[in-house]
């Protein structure tokens, strides 16, 4: 039985409902004296004002305006309500409801140094208010609940400036997000960072701890952040993705990718650097490779650098027995290398073009290799070899492209093939 009741706290009346085990404190339209002064549809922050632990419930359309004090120490419950302040606002509040708030910064919070603090910056968006999210420098951290948990998680219509770094807590689970990216319309762009716990994980299983998680994004972007000791991918594009841009990204030590792409449709990944990736297979920095009955299409890689992964570019549908579809691939402009696999691997493609990279051979295994691509174009590359297998490669008319045990570039089983204005260069 709920009871309804006057109820007389030190620091003023208000109107109330007792709820059990947990009593929530609902301040009334006309009645908000435990806050502050109301002032029409808007109440008055002009001392700081101590939750106690209580649930304070906001009427809807109420604004918020911090002139002076703060609220502590409890969990605010909005109802659309938008908040108006030139300073801090919140000291230890749990932020739950609905919120209306444009801009919103972490210098809104007194104190963020506990873990998962930023949930609560998080819970002041809405997808229906074009939100801007303003994460300042410092070092924030995150923790995951559960398997398959996101620590963080953008929803339409919003912009996060990252320019703190954000580090989960290490933890044994195979699969989690720190930021998980679902909706239309999303941006992460600044210059901070996001920290998995590759070197730090407690358990042995999965490879699915993603750094940036885009599921079911449309018309999404990530720009100029750094990703780094991720124990899955980096960045992972799946979910039935479109229009993603990942642009002038650092991504490092990625334990299995450093960008994946499963099920998504005109993904562009341009100007980043890709280095360090290995721990688990493919260990490549960009895999573009379909799960089961999924499609990757349209994607563009233009002038991306990878260092020191064990792989560089991997396209691969699976076997022909699986419906799954990767349709047009584009490599331009890139600087490649691999240590133990290929540069650039393209495997059961519609069609894929690579123009204008520069390799760094492997003494092992081609450069550019190409099998079962339906129309494979490759021109105007340069492959850097060493000079221990020069002589197997001077003949650059008829052993340039091939099927032997060492070519630069190896094309096999294609219905159409354009192989022209490559270069080989001896290395210095």
């Amino acid at each position: 039985m709920i009871v309804s009741m006057a109820v007389v706290f030190p620091w003023g009346n208000v109107c109330a409902e007792t709820l059990s085990p947990v009593q929530e404190i609902v301040v009334d339209t006309l009645d908000v004296t435990m806050l502050g002064n109301n002032d029409g549809n808007r109440i008055l922050i002009e001392k700081n004002v101590d939750l106690k632990g209580r649930v304070c419930k906001l009427s809807s359309g109420k604004t918020l305006v911090f002139k002076g004090g703060v609220i502590k120490n409890g969990t605010l419950k909005g109802s659309m309500t938008r908040i108006e302040s030139k300073g801090k606002a919140f000291d230890k509040v749990t932020i739950k409801g609905s919120w209306n708030v444009p801009y919103i910064s972490t210098r809104l919070f007194v104190n963020l140094d506990y873990i998962n603090s930023l949930r609560d910056v998080f819970a002041l968006a809405n997808p229906k208010v074009k939100n801007v999210i303003i994460i300042e420098g410092g070092h924030y951290q995150v923790k995951a609940r559960k398997n398959k948990d996101a620590c963080l998680t953008l929803t339409d219509n919003t912009e996060l400036i990252l320019n703190g770094n954000i580090q989960i807590v290490p933890n044994e689970f195979p699969r989690y997000d720190i930021i998980r990216v679902k909706g239309r319309n999303i941006a992460i762009r600044g210059k901070g960072a996001i920290i998995g716990d590759k070197h730090t994980h407690k358990g042995e299983e999965g490879e699915w701890g993603m750094g940036v998680l885009f599921h079911g994004a449309i018309n999404s972007s990530i720009q100029d952040v750094t990703i780094k000791d991720c124990w899955g991918d980096c960045i992972y594009v799946g979910g039935k993705s479109r229009d993603v841009l990942i642009e002038k990204c650092t991504l490092d030590h990625g334990r299995r990718q450093g960008i994946s792409v499963t099920k998504a449709d005109s993904v562009v990944i341009r100007d980043c650097k890709i280095s360090n990736v290995s721990g688990t297979r493919p260990e490549y920095a960009i895999d573009l490779e379909p799960n089961a009955n999924d499609t990757v299409d349209n994607v563009l890689i233009d002038n991306v650098e990878v260092v020191n992964c064990e792989g560089g570019i991997l396209a691969l549908k699976g076997l022909k027995s699986e419906k799954t579809t990767i349709g047009s691939v584009v490599i331009r402009n890139c600087s490649l290398s691999a240590l133990s696999k290929y540069p650039i691997r393209l495997k059961r493609s519609q069609s894929a073009l690579v123009e204008k990279c520069t390799i760094n051979a492997s003494n092992e295994r081609p450069s550019i290799y190409s099998s079962d691509v339906n129309q494979i174009t490759i021109r105007d590359n340069i492959i850097n070899i060493e000079e221990s297998i020069v002589a197997s490669v001077k003949n650059k008319v008829k052993g340039f492209v091939g099927k032997d045990i060492y070519k630069p570039i190896k094309v096999v089983r294609t219905t159409r093939k354009i192989v022209k204005n490559n270069k080989i260069v001896e290395k210095q």
